[in-house]
């Protein structure tokens, strides 16, 4: 599996995440520490997907300029 395939699926996952997350929250089953919990653990892995994400893009355009 390519690194952007796994890359794909971790934004998918985190966005399915995030969406449970807040409707577990608007639902008063958890309450905001354990919100802010679990968003800081899809937070984390999401930013730095985004940044390879970013830096593989940026070493594409820089290849395909040269």
């Amino acid at each position: 599996m390519t690194t952007a395939r796994k890359l794909r699926i971790l934004n998918i996952a985190a966005t399915v995440l995030l969406l449970a997350v807040l409707t577990l929250q608007s639902t008063k089953v958890i309450d905001g520490f354990w919100s802010m919990t679990l968003l800081v653990l899809v937070g984390a892995p999401t930013t730095v997907a985004w940044v390879i994400l970013e830096r593989r893009q940026g070493a594409e355009k820089m290849r395909d300029s040269a």
